[in-house]
């Protein structure tokens, strides 16, 4: 939990009760935004509630697969997964919070029902704050698979749900097991993209990826600002046509949206010095280069800390 946090202070300081734990298998080496260097052997959780829930808490179990990409993007407590580490149980996306809790008011403890106040005061501030569309799920989702039920033999996201999210043709790449998708992560993953058209798209599992065998060949990841950078060089080079620059410029056309790109008569290089300090890549929004929303949006006042 990010105890500092407005959330947790104003305008009520939030106090919890804790209760020790200890770590699971499934947690060893493993690492999360608010763990990055790893879960200790003994961990406290924060009482919500009372007693246990009837049934399971909505905590968005696999949250590197969905929109943590978005600038600006607040993970601000994690849940305590039977999954994985990582899920998120407090989060803020743009005028948008995530309250990861079903108990009804009542039934939280003081700490938890504070928090539930601050929220309200902090978000009322942010009703206009700006963000970017979801399109599709992250590439994220497919790395979820390499680990989620390693250790307690599920193998549906192998088997099943990581092949089921890529087209056709990679697929017959894929070797549906953790090795298999362990490998196949390795080497695809930096140059995967969705977002595109209705190869891209599917009725149960939404997101279908695909891997950009230019970006590839190029050795380019498409969301590295290298990768961008050698792209614009390539395509405003004056020589004569090559195969890297035919590659380069399909990236940029599949990277960055038509109503964005230069005019016919403006160097690519040009149209990035102008944009660079604001220009942001982001897998949810459809795997676009994108201006970032979050920079010249009004600054939003916040809650003093005491």
């Amino acid at each position: 939990m990010a105890l500092n946090h407005a959330i947790f202070q104003v305008p009520n300081r939030a106090e919890f009760e804790w209760v020790e734990k200890q770590r699971p298998k499934r947690y060893v080496d493993a690492t999360s935004p608010l763990w990055p260097k790893g879960v200790p052997g003994t961990y406290r959780l924060a009482k919500f509630e009372h007693a246990k829930p009837d049934g399971s808490n909505p905590t968005i179990v696999s949250h590197e697969g969905f929109f943590t990409d978005v600038p600006g993007f607040e993970n601000l407590a994690e849940g305590n997964s039977a999954k994985m580490l990582g899920s998120l149980s407090l989060a803020r996306q743009g005028r948008y919070f995530y309250w990861g809790y079903s108990a009804d008011p009542k039934d939280m403890t003081d700490g938890a029902a504070h928090t539930l106040v601050n929220v309200l005061h902090y978000m009322r501030g942010r009703r206009g704050e700006q963000t970017t569309p979801f399109v599709c799920k992250t590439r994220k989702i497919l790395w979820v698979y390499t680990i989620l039920g390693k250790e307690t033999g599920y193998k549906r996201g192998v088997e099943e749900h990581f092949p089921n999210q890529l087209t056709e043709t990679w697929r017959k790449t894929y070797t549906p097991t953790f090795e298999g998708a362990k490998a196949w992560v390795e080497e695809n993953l930096a140059y995967v993209f969705s977002g595109r058209g209705e190869q891209h798209r599917h009725k149960r599992y939404d997101t279908v990826f695909e891997v950009d065998a230019d970006a590839k060949a190029l050795a380019t990841p498409n969301n590295k600002r290298a990768s961008l950078e050698r792209w614009v060089a390539l395509a405003d080079d004056a020589g004569p046509d090559t195969e890297e620059r035919a590659m380069a410029l399909r990236c940029l056309h599949r990277y960055v949206q038509e109503s964005f790109r230069p005019a016919a008569t403006t160097k690519w290089a040009d149209w990035y010095a102008k944009h660079r300090a604001r220009l942001v890549f982001v897998d949810s929004a459809g795997f676009w280069w994108m201006l970032d929303p979050t920079v010249k949006q009004a600054a939003v006042k916040e809650p003093t800390v005491k």
